[in-house]
């Protein structure tokens, strides 16, 4: 473990200021191969993911955020928090509770989350609740490393629940045009225990209805 964590914490870096003009997103996909490999170790045989707009983009929605964020298990959070010598914390805000851990790399704000739990106004999503997300990860070849991402699916569940309705119009142009895998609909709403209504606003967005 003294090896790993000095590995570890040379990905962390002090927070800084950007200057005019610079881009943390352009840095994403630099960085994400060394990333991958430090919580691929400290995760060993939880489940983990990148999630949100990065792990949207990759797979080709117009979806934008500075940060990267990954969410794993509660015990994996904290061994990568040993090993990069950091302590978890934990965090709630309007959308998210959870505890994470937060650094930077190369000016990139990076989020782990451990076993989150996302709140809309009418409903909660726990991603460690729906074994059908874990196993519908996309994985993506970036940097030398293969990034497991959460599937468009969920992002499109969890933005409607969200009600992110800039992220759902993103989501719908691209699983219109692409398609999508209805029965991994059906299970991640079922296993997510969503609302009826919460329900069809999805369908509604798959199926290219408007109100």
């Amino acid at each position: 473990m003294v090896g790993a964590s000095a590995s570890g914490a040379a990905l962390l870096e002090r927070p800084v200021t950007y200057d005019p003009g610079y881009d943390p997103e352009s840095h994403h996909e630099t960085i994400l191969g060394a990333l991958v490999r430090v919580i691929e170790e400290a995760a060993s045989d939880s489940p983990w993911a990148l999630i949100g707009a990065t792990a949207s983009r990759l797979q080709g929605v117009d979806a934008h955020s500075p940060n990267l964020e990954f969410m794993t298990t509660e015990p994996a959070l904290i061994a990568l928090g040993e090993m990069l010598d950091i302590p978890t914390d934990w965090g709630q805000g309007t959308h998210l509770a959870a505890n994470r851990l937060h650094f930077m790399r190369h000016g990139v704000p990076v989020f782990v989350f451990g076993d989150p739990i996302f709140h809309g106004p009418y409903e909660s999503l726990s991603p460690r609740d729906i074994p059908s997300l874990w196993d519908a990860r996309v994985r993506v070849e970036i940097g030398g490393a293969v990034v497991p991402c959460t599937p468009l699916e969920w992002e499109v569940i969890l933005a409607v629940c969200l009600g992110a309705q800039q992220r759902v119009e993103a989501l719908r142009q691209v699983m219109l045009q692409r398609g999508y895998d209805s029965r991994l609909v059906v299970r991640l709403l079922r296993e997510g225990h969503v609302n009826s209504a919460t329900e069809e606003a999805v369908w509604s967005v798959l199926e290219g209805r408007t109100e």
